[in-house]
């Protein structure tokens, strides 16, 4: 069997034998829609909540909060509905803030801020990026949080103070963390400070990961319900469901929690899918999330869900940018055991980059299944995989018959695509 990478030129085919072939698999792609059909319905229709333009005021001092450039979600479309929204309600653009939620991911570019807006209508508003520089006073302390932990302090973006109307537009994505992107995780973690951050990753990295990914419910989300309450001027919230082409399959918008319940929903049928038998090789590629190594494991996470104990993976991805400085300096940490990572993430070595040691957490689950993980990738971030204890190639049919030479030659081979996306389950 043949696979054409359409997406990924460089590595363009691989060749499966039949008789090793599980499947090819991947999340659905939806019929054509007509998107702005598909919007104008949304706005029209928010699930428990008016519309926007019956919520904000003229006197409103809006803060409209996006997903950041690292996320592939098309807001461009969903931004300007919104800004129709307050027009309507005769909000005066000078009232009205951008903010970009990078959590702890690096800043947007110029290019890419244009991409998430539109370039014209960038020029209309005042346009910011969280916290990027992490001094105290980008941040304010919304409250304590008490749990089981003990006090949580809730701090986030100081934007988020000054604002009486917030408005988020997002997409409804698999997270190892948080089971789906979308809804509140947009404020938190989104515009946490790092110990907020660190708070929401390290809950859903302390279950495993068929416990978290692709499902609607899970502990990271019930921390961040709780988290918002800290925040009441988040009343409306835009999340779109994209399929694997990237284009607009649902928009669902209103209180911010009904959203999340919908659109995760959504998703989750887009998804999540079944693969009829554990395999012995999983060869995934980390499209369309393939800028950096962290946003590639997701597509190692989405591999746990089929992967026999003591499988191989091979992952096809072009890491577009190499990691910073300093997450491959904490990469020597995954000697640890997860366990062992887990708690150095609360009270040892790496306490001060929880979020960080969070993810390492999460490639230990993979690694202590799978024997070996391979990197197919030619881009400027392909020394990384080995920091990070992988293998690293450029040949995906060398790369695929020496797995094949480990395993044996009646080794099950199950193709994943567009990984970055993908919740397989075995049924």
């Amino acid at each position: 069997m043949h696979y054409y990478y359409t997406y990924y030129p460089k590595i363009r085919e691989i060749e499966i034998p039949d008789h090793n072939l599980i499947g090819v698999f991947g999340p659905l792609e939806a019929p054509t829609s007509d998107r702005e059909r598909v919007l104008h319905e949304a706005f029209e229709h928010p699930v428990n909540s008016p519309k926007l333009s019956e919520i904000a005021t003229p006197e409103d001092r809006v803060l409209i909060v996006l997903d950041d450039a690292l996320e592939p979600t098309p807001t461009v479309f969903p931004f300007f509905h919104v800004v129709q929204e307050l027009h309507a309600a005769g909000v005066k653009d000078s009232n009205v803030t951008v903010l970009i939620a990078n959590a702890s991911h690096r800043a947007s570019s110029n290019a890419e801020v244009d991409r998430k807006l539109g370039a014209e209508l960038r020029k209309k508003y005042k346009v910011y990026q969280s916290a990027l520089n992490e001094r105290a006073e980008s941040f304010h302390t919304f409250g304590t949080m008490h749990s089981g932990k003990g006090p949580i302090p809730v701090i986030a973006d100081a934007r988020l103070r000054d604002a009486s109307l917030i408005i988020g537009i997002a997409g409804t994505y698999p997270n190892r963390f948080k089971g789906f992107t979308g809804g509140g995780s947009l404020i938190f973690p989104g515009l946490g400070n790092e110990d907020m951050i660190g708070e929401v990753y390290l809950t859903g990295a302390s279950r495993p990961s068929s416990e978290v990914l692709g499902q609607v419910e899970n502990p990271g989300r019930a921390f961040i319900r709780q988290l918002l309450a800290y925040v009441p001027a988040f009343k409306f919230c835009v999340d779109l469901v994209v399929d694997r082409t990237l284009g607009i399959t649902a928009c669902v918008t209103g209180a911010p929690t009904s959203v999340y319940k919908v659109s995760a929903d959504v998703a989750s049928r887009i998804y999540n899918f079944k693969v009829p038998e554990p395999a012995d090789i999983v060869m995934i590629d980390s499209h369309p999330l393939d800028a950096n190594i962290f946003q590639a494991a997701h597509a190692l996470y989405a591999a746990l869900g089929i992967l026999k104990q003591g499988g191989e993976i091979i992952i096809v991805s072009p890491i577009l940018e190499p990691a910073s400085p300093l997450s491959t300096t904490l990469a020597k940490n995954l000697s640890e055991s997860r366990s062992m990572i887990l708690e150095m993430s609360r009270k040892g070595e790496l306490a001060h980059h929880a979020a960080a040691g969070a993810q390492l957490a999460a490639i230990r689950e993979v690694t202590e299944r799978a024997s070996r993980v391979t990197f197919i990738t030619h881009g400027p971030g392909m020394a990384d995989p080995q920091k990070f204890g992988f293998e690293q190639s450029d040949d995906a049919h060398a790369t695929l018959n020496a797995a094949l030479g480990r395993m044996g030659k009646d080794a099950r081979v199950a193709l994943i695509t567009h990984g970055g996306l993908a919740v397989p389950r075995v049924g």
